[in-house]
């Protein structure tokens, strides 16, 4: 298959990113780190996203399955990312991959990352993600939202006072009833969600981070086809990321659309098949 556009970018929502992306060869990725529950969690975050994609990005022109390439690396991982802590002073990330290879295109995710196929059509878009964790996350989103009405307290200073729900809910990490990410645990690998497309020639192709698809799923600025159909057949992953970034900045303090911060990393790859 041949691609005819390729675009990628991570615009951090702070101080620093704990997004990452790559392309190498026919793979694709993007890698959100969860924000860090533990005092001393941000630096090590930074070097897990890291090692994450570095990697992939060795291992990008193996042919072995997307899962069985993802738990490689975190067989590699795990020595320096266990240790008997709890589960939220681990850090984790969401994953999302793509590889195009001969005429065929398989995805991986894992997490609150996501993948976004639409047919050349226009019509019909299929989405690959896996909603386990959405149920605790507009939990925790209801009670800061409550924290700020009923309180009064601000965004930020809400975000701090459900810090020990989010630890609760961070417990459930990689367990039966619980949601499944990226922690350097192998077995954790083989819940990703995953697939192949045969045949998949004239397909547009989107991978992103839950900070990105906040233009969807928070702002309601396109649908998955309109986003993928229309948007993006006139716009660029830059035009779309400064208009998610105007969206944040009219509703600083995430009151008319409820979310954990005004802004957050949002990273995504982008590319069409001829």
């Amino acid at each position: 298959m041949r691609l005819v556009r390729v675009e990628a970018l991570s615009v951090p929502g702070g101080f620093d990113n704990h997004d990452a992306f790559g392309i190498a060869g026919g793979m694709f990725w993007v890698i959100d780190g969860a924000t860090a529950l533990a005092p001393t969690g941000e630096d090590e975050l930074n070097r897990f996203v890291a090692d994450l994609s570095g990697g992939i990005c060795a291992r990008a022109y193996s042919e072995e399955p997307l899962v069985e390439i993802l738990a490689a690396v975190a067989r590699e991982m795990l020595p320096r990312y266990s240790g008997h802590r709890e589960p939220w002073e681990r850090p984790s990330a969401a994953v999302a991959m793509v590889r195009v290879s001969g005429g065929k295109l398989e995805y991986l995710v894992l997490g609150d990352a996501l993948v976004a196929i639409g047919n050349g059509n226009g019509h019909g878009v299929l989405v690959v993600e896996d909603k386990a964790l959405a149920p605790l996350d507009r939990k925790a989103v209801e009670e800061k939202t409550r924290l700020q009405r009923e309180k009064g307290m601000t965004s930020s200073q809400a975000r701090t006072a459900i810090t020990q729900l989010l630890r609760k809910h961070r417990s459930l990490v990689n367990r039966p009833g619980g949601y499944w990410v990226f922690n350097a645990d192998p077995d954790a690998c083989y819940r990703a969600k995953t697939g192949a497309i045969e045949g998949a020639r004239g397909v547009r192709v989107l991978l992103a981070t839950d900070g990105f698809t906040r233009l969807v799923d928070v702002f309601g600025y396109a649908t998955w086809e309109g986003l993928l159909a229309r948007e993006l057949a006139t716009k660029t992953l830059r035009e779309l990321a400064a208009a998610l970034r105007s969206l944040e900045a009219a509703d600083q303090e995430c009151l008319a659309y409820p979310r954990f911060a005004t802004y957050d990393d949002a990273t995504a790859v982008y590319f069409e098949v001829a």
